[in-house]
């Protein structure tokens, strides 16, 4: 949970257009922020969210609630944690405690257990609740808080089972000190601080929202990756999400080097989250930044979450590289536009007329024998246009440029971002998301991704596929629209 508001500062924007996301998780109404509590549990995937359901602006925090059978279709449930004179419901986690080891589930088939941050103006404290009926209501546990350390800026807890130890890890900042804690417990109740991190990577003002997770390399072997949201402070302003990969001995994490990596180039990525009790790690994202998240379109809610990540982890020469995969969307598939078409040449290689307003999929590979540039670029009725693609030069690699679109207009709202590729590259893999207010890209192979809110004034009706100065072949091109999720339709 963010530890401040976003900044006023001086937005317009159109209020006329639909910016409702066709794809993307967003309540019906009110504001919403982190993710939380998410888990897997009786065949749903629980999304649990920081959430004001009184006004579409950040405050009066409580858990918001969603589930999920597939990660993309999600149903709204009723509000869960609310605020209390203790304070308002700030992030946390939540695990599936199978053998009972809280002692709050008597029928032995274990159930659900929350882990948040109970926040007051001068205090922040750590609570446990637990539900016995799949998620839906979480009741706080009567010895509330489980830790308690006098301090106001103590939050955001991660928990999940260790299993060479038999106990639950807890994962927490203190933000303004830039620590990250970590205790066990064999209960989820009694917790003990075994280790600390911290004053490492990018420190912004606050450390937020930490995880911990095992991750498979590729080619064989393993790596803990330590995931830590910073805010402000991030290198394009206001909110990013930041790893490092190391060792976690049961107590605490240490780092293999002192790299600062960022998990996503866009700047509407905050608060990652996995779920727990999945074989996969697997995560979401809050799809905005602090600096505006107040000030953007509403729809009439504020606020999205990224699409599904799975994470895995490669060596790239000397270097860690977070690998993130979108999920298999064939089930959203509602029409495919292009599908085997081999575009080759110079200049536009193929203009493709689109369902104004519809969630899009693009899958392609390129390869620039003499070109410099390749760009995709989705155009509107009203002459804005968004571009994403490929630059071969000599400081090349992958961009997102959408300085052409007017919908929203404010001064911390970057319109133009890039990704540095190894020197050299000529083929690039692109797969992209664009939703109606919002652009997801992964390239690399899924090394190098990018999250990105956009808002036109129009919806986009035509791509142009163009490649400039020489040449471009594209080996590889799939273009699908997406069908709409429950949620686009405000349920």
């Amino acid at each position: 949970m963010v530890g401040g508001a976003a900044a006023a500062a001086g937005s317009t924007h159109n209020e006329r257009a639909d910016y409702r996301p066709r794809l993307h998780y967003v309540p019906p109404t009110g504001f919403m922020n982190d993710p939380n509590g998410l888990v897997f549990f009786a065949g749903e995937y629980h999304l649990y969210y920081q959430y004001n359901p009184a006004a579409s602006i950040m405050g009066n925090v409580h858990w918001g609630h969603a589930v999920s059978t597939d990660l993309l279709n999600w149903r709204t449930l009723p509000t869960t944690l609310a605020p209390t004179l203790a304070g308002l419901v700030f992030s946390g986690s939540a695990v599936v405690d199978h053998h009972n080891t809280s002692g709050f589930f008597s029928d032995g088939g274990g159930g659900i257990v929350a882990i948040y941050t109970r926040a007051a103006a001068d205090l922040q404290t750590q609570e446990i609740a637990f539900s016995g009926d799949a998620g839906r209501t979480l009741t706080p546990y009567g010895h509330n808080p489980v830790i308690d350390r006098q301090s106001s800026q103590f939050r955001d807890p991660k928990v999940f089972w260790h299993a060479p130890d038999e106990r639950w890890i807890l994962v927490v900042v203190e933000a303004r000190r830039h620590q990250v804690l970590f205790y066990g417990s064999a209960d989820l109740k009694a917790w003990t601080l075994l280790g600390e991190f911290g004053h490492a990577g990018l420190l912004g003002v606050d450390y937020e929202c930490p995880d911990l997770v095992c991750l498979p390399v590729e080619g064989g072997g393993e790596r803990w990756v330590l995931i830590v949201s910073i805010n402000p402070g991030a290198p394009l302003g206001g909110s990013a999400v930041q790893y490092f990969v190391g060792e976690f001995d049961g107590k605490t994490f240490v780092a293999e080097d002192a790299v600062t990596r960022l998990m996503d180039f866009g700047k509407d990525f905050y608060a990652f989250q996995t779920f727990a009790n999945v074989r996969e790690t697997i995560g979401i994202a809050w799809m905005s930044n602090w600096q505006y998240a107040n000030d953007v379109p509403a729809w009439p809610s504020r606020g999205a979450m990224t699409l599904p990540r799975r994470l895995g982890l490669r060596r790239v020469r000397d270097d860690w590289r977070l690998v993130q995969r979108f999920p298999d969307l064939t089930p959203q598939v509602a029409r495919t536009l292009v599908d085997g078409t081999r575009p080759s040449g110079s200049g536009v290689l193929l203009e493709q007329a689109l369902t104004p307003g519809a969630a899009l999929e693009i899958q392609l590979q390129v390869e620039l024998p003499s070109a410099e540039l390749f760009t995709l670029s989705f155009v509107n009725e009203a002459g804005e246009q968004l571009d994403v693609g490929m630059d071969a030069g000599p400081f090349g690699g992958l961009y997102i440029d959408h300085h052409r679109t007017r919908g929203f207009e404010q001064r911390y709202f970057v319109k133009r971002l890039s990704h540095a590729s190894l020197p050299g590259t000529r083929t690039m893999d692109l797969h992209l998301i664009l939703d109606r207010s919002s652009l997801e890209l992964l390239g690399e192979q899924g090394a190098a991704a990018a999250t990105a809110l956009y808002f036109a004034s129009a919806p986009f009706s035509l791509l142009r596929l163009v490649a400039g100065g020489g040449r471009a072949l594209v080996p590889r091109l799939l273009i699908r629209h997406l069908r709409d999720i429950p949620s686009a339709a405000g349920g």
